[in-house]
C-alpha cells in the first residue's frame, strides 16, 4: 500500500514533473521568438544612429565653410572634405540597406550633397582665398547654398522619421508578442499548474514583463542611460551611452563606477565626474545639470545629466540611475543666435549696445572690487576720403582688417567693438593709466605700420587712428560720463595732431580744487561752455588745454599760487562769449567777411560781460578782455601794447596762440610743437611778451608742459 501510495505519488510526481518541463518548453519556444524580434531592434536603433551621424556631418560641413570664411584658416577646408567623405559614404552604404520604396530619397540627399560640396569648392573656397569675403558671405546667405543645406537636413529629418516609425513599430509588435506569449502561458500554467503555483507564475510574469519593458526603454530612448548599484558598481549601461563615451558595455559590467568616470588621472579614464556619491548619500535627486564633455579625439559635448535614486517600494536605495542627454547642437545654435544679437555683422566685433551693456556691468565689478578701468574710444583718421575715393566695400575690408588688428593687439581681458561708423571702442578691466597708454600705443603702432590697400592715398600715407582713453573712478563714476570723456580726450587727440593716443585731461577738477567754495558757480560756467562746445567742439578741449598751458607758464614766471589760480580760470573761461556767436560763423571753414569778424572779436568783452556779473571773479575779468591784445598795440579791443597789457592776458594770448596753432581746424592742419615754438620766436616783441615768449619756449623744450600734464 504503502508502495502502491509510494508509487503513486512518484507517479503523480513525475506527471507533474513532466508537464513542468512541457509547460517550460513551450514558454521557451515563445520567449526564443520574441527574444528574436528583441535582437532585430538594436540593428534597426544602428541604422536610426547612422542618420543622426549622417545629420552631425553635414552640420559639421556648414560649420567649417563659415570659420574657413571668417578665419581663413585651410585647415577648415581639409576638416570640410573629411566630412564631405564621411557623409558621402554613410550615403551609398544607406543606399544599399535600406527598402526600394526609400532608395530615391537617398538618392535626393546624395545629388543634393554633392552639389553642395561643388559650389564650395568651386565658388565659395575661391573666393575667400582671394580674399572677397563679402562675396563668399553673399553666396552662402543668399545663394542656394544655404537652401541646399537646409533641404539636405531636412530630407534627413525625414529619413530619420521613417527609421524612428520602423523602430517603434518593431517594439510595439514585439510587445504585443510578448504580451500574448505570456497570455498564453499563464492560461496553460492556470489550467494546469496546481493552484500552489498560481502566484510564483504570475510574479515570474512580472519579472518578465518588467525586463522587457525596461530593455526597450533602454533599446529605443535616445538618451544615454547608465545604472550603478548601492556598491558603487556599474549594473547596466546603453548603447547611446557608449556611443558617447566611447567604450563598450561588456567592458564596464560589474566595474566601479568611480573607477571609470573620474576626472582624468591616468590614460584611458573619462575626465568627467558625476554626483553619484553625493544622490547615494542624500537621497535626493540632481537634475537637469549642464557638463561639458570632451572625448578622446576632441569632440566637444554639451550634456544634461539627471542623477536619480533607484529604490524599492519601501523606500530602500538600490543604486542610481544617470540619464545624460546630449544637447550640443542646441548648444551650439543657442550661442549662434546669442552671438548674431550682440555682434556687429560686418566686423563680428560686439555691436553698440552690447559694449554699453558691458561697460555698465564692468564699472559694476570694479566699483565692487574697488579697482580701476579704462574706456578707450578709436577712430580713423580722414576715412571718409578713403571711402569716396575707393568706395564703401573698400572701406569695409579695410574695416574688417581693422577689426583683426584690434584683436590681435588688445589683452585677453579687455573687450573689443565696433562703436559705430569708422569708429571703435575697448574696455581695459582693471587697466591703469600706463597699462592703457601701453595698448593704445601697441594699437596705433599696428595701425598705422598695416600694409592696407591704396593707404597712398591717406594725407599721411597710411591709415592712422586717434585714441582717446578715459578711466573709471578718476575721470567719471558711470558709463554715461566716462564715454563723454573718453570721447573728448579722442577728440583732442584728432584736434591737436592724429595719430595720437591721448588721455583725458579736466582743467576743470584743479578749478574744482582752487575754488572749493565755488562749486554751483564753476557748474553754471561749464554748462555755459558746454552750450559753447555744442556750437564748436573745438572750443571745450581748446579752454582745458589752455589753461593747463597758461597754469605752466604764470608758474615759470614766478607769480603767486593766488595769481596762478587767477590765471587757471581766467584761460578756462576766456572764449566763454563765443556763447553768443552763431554755428555756421565758428566753423566756417573759409576766411570771415568783415562783419563776421567784427562779431567774433567782440566775443572777449561778451565774456569778460559774463564773468563780471561774479562776484568772486571780478579780478579776472581784465585777463579775458585784453587776451587778444598784441605787445605791439595791433590787437583788439582797445589796442593796448606792452606792459600796459595785464600780465595775466599775456599769459593767455601766449598759451591760447600757441594751442590753436598746434590744432587741427577746418580751414588749416596742425603745426608741430616744435614748429609753433618757431612761430612763437618770430612774434616775440610783436605779438608776444619776449620775456614771456622765451619762457615758453624753454618750457616746451625742456618737457615741462608734459610732465605738468601728467602731475
Amino acid at each position: 500500500m504503502r508502495l502502491n501510495m509510494d508509487g503513486g505519488v512518484f507517479l503523480r510526481l513525475t506527471g507533474f514533473l513532466l508537464i513542468l518541463i512541457l509547460l517550460s518548453c513551450l514558454m521557451f519556444i515563445q520567449i526564443g521568438q520574441v527574444q528574436r524580434s528583441l535582437d532585430d531592434i538594436p540593428q534597426q536603433m544602428d541604422k536610426v544612429v547612422a542618420v543622426l551621424d549622417l545629420n552631425r556631418n553635414l552640420i559639421a560641413q556648414s560649420y567649417c565653410v563659415e570659420n574657413y570664411i571668417r578665419y581663413r584658416e585651410v585647415d577648415y577646408i581639409k576638416e570640410f572634405r573629411r566630412y564631405s567623405g564621411i557623409s558621402r559614404d554613410q550615403l551609398q552604404g544607406l543606399h544599399q540597406v535600406v527598402r526600394q520604396s526609400r532608395k530615391s530619397l537617398i538618392e535626393k540627399i546624395l545629388n543634393l550633397q554633392q552639389e553642395y560640396t561643388q559650389i564650395c569648392e568651386n565658388e565659395i573656397f575661391p573666393l575667400v582665398r582671394r580674399g572677397e569675403i563679402n562675396g563668399a558671405e553673399r553666396i552662402v546667405r543668399n545663394n542656394k547654398a544655404e537652401l541646399i543645406l537646409a533641404e539636405m537636413l531636412s530630407l534627413n529629418e525625414e529619413l530619420k522619421e521613417m527609421r524612428l516609425k520602423d523602430t517603434y513599430l518593431i517594439a510595439n509588435q514585439t510587445s504585443s508578442q510578448a504580451r500574448r506569449s505570456l497570455i498564453w502561458g499563464s492560461t496553460l500554467a492556470i489550467i494546469i499548474i496546481l493552484a500552489g503555483l498560481l502566484g510564483s507564475i504570475m510574479l515570474n510574469k512580472k519579472v518578465i514583463l518588467n525586463n522587457l519593458i525596461y530593455r526597450l526603454i533602454l533599446l529605443n530612448t535616445r538618451n544615454a542611460i547608465i545604472v550603478i548599484r548601492r556598491d558603487g558598481r556599474i549594473y547596466s549601461v546603453n548603447r547611446v551611452a557608449e556611443n558617447i563615451f566611447g567604450f563598450r558595455q561588456k567592458d564596464l559590467m560589474g566595474r566601479r563606477f568611480a573607477e571609470v568616470f573620474t576626472n582624468r588621472s591616468s590614460p584611458g579614464e573619462i575626465a568627467f565626474t558625476f554626483p553619484v556619491e553625493e544622490v547615494l548619500a542624500t537621497a535626493e535627486d540632481i537634475c537637469n545639470m549642464e557638463m561639458l564633455y570632451v572625448d578622446a579625439v576632441g569632440w566637444h559635448f554639451t550634456l544634461l545629466v539627471d542623477c536619480l535614486q533607484l529604490s524599492d517600494e519601501s523606500g530602500v536605495a538600490e543604486g542610481v540611475m544617470l540619464i545624460i542627454r546630449d544637447i550640443t547642437d542646441r548648444k551650439l545654435l543657442e550661442e549662434k543666435l546669442r552671438g548674431m544679437a550682440v555682434r556687429d555683422s560686418m566686423t563680428m566685433l560686439y555691436n553698440h549696445y552690447h559694449l554699453k551693456q558691458a561697460l555698465d556691468l564692468e564699472i559694476k565689478i570694479a566699483e565692487m572690487q574697488g579697482s580701476n578701468l579704462a574706456f578707450m574710444i578709436i577712430d580713423l583718421d580722414d576715412f571718409k576720403s578713403y571711402n569716396d575715393t575707393l568706395g564703401h566695400p573698400a572701406g569695409d575690408e579695410a574695416l574688417i582688417k581693422i577689426a583683426r588688428l584690434l584683436e590681435k593687439n588688445i589683452r585677453g581681458s579687455d573687450i573689443a567693438g565696433r562703436y559705430g561708423g569708422d569708429e571703435f571702442a575697448v574696455i581695459l578691466p582693471g587697466a591703469d593709466h600706463s597699462t592703457a597708454l601701453a595698448v593704445g600705443e601697441r594699437l596705433r603702432s599696428a595701425m598705422a605700420e598695416c600694409d592696407f590697400h591704396h593707404r597712398e592715398i591717406m594725407p599721411s600715407g597710411k591709415i592712422t587712428v586717434s585714441i582717446g582713453v578715459a578711466f573709471f573712478p578718476d575721470d567719471a563714476k558711470d558709463a554715461v560720463r566716462l564715454i563723454e570723456m573718453a570721447d573728448e580726450a579722442m577728440y583732442n587727440a584728432k584736434r591737436n595732431a592724429k595719430n595720437k593716443v591721448e588721455v583725458y585731461f579736466s582743467a576743470f577738477k584743479a578749478l574744482q580744487r582752487d575754488w572749493p567754495n565755488e562749486q554751483d558757480m564753476l557748474y553754471n560756467i561749464r554748462g555755459l561752455l558746454a552750450m559753447v562746445n555744442s556750437k564748436d567742439r573745438y572750443t571745450y578741449g581748446h579752454s582745458e588745454k589752455v589753461a593747463h598751458y597758461a597754469t605752466a607758464l604764470a608758474r615759470a614766471a614766478g607769480l603767486s599760487e593766488k595769481e596762478v589760480k587767477e590765471i587757471r580760470v581766467a584761460a578756462f573761461l576766456h572764449d566763454i562769449g563765443k556763447v553768443d556767436i552763431p554755428e555756421g560763423i565758428l566753423n566756417k571753414p573759409g576766411p570771415l567777411n568783415k562783419e563776421e569778424l567784427l562779431l567774433v572779436q567782440r566775443h572777449s568783452e561778451t565774456g569778460a560781460g559774463i564773468v563780471g556779473q561774479i562776484k568772486s571773479l571780478e579780478d579776472i575779468v581784465l585777463a579775458i578782455i585784453y587776451h587778444h591784445e598784441r605787445y605791439d598795440g595791433k590787437g583788439y579791443p582797445h589796442r593796448l601794447a606792452g606792459e600796459a597789457i595785464p600780465l595775466s592776458a599775456r599769459i593767455i594770448s601766449l598759451a591760447d596762440s600757441f594751442d590753436a596753432m598746434t590744432s587741427n581746424r577746418p580751414y588749416r592742419r596742425a603745426m608741430s610743437p616744435e614748429e609753433a615754438c618757431e612761430e612763437i620766436k618770430k612774434g616775440s616783441g610783436h605779438q608776444f611778451d619776449p620775456h614771456l615768449a622765451m619762457l615758453f619756449t624753454r618750457l616746451n623744450r625742456e618737457a615741462a608742459l608734459a610732465a605738468s600734464e601728467m602731475n
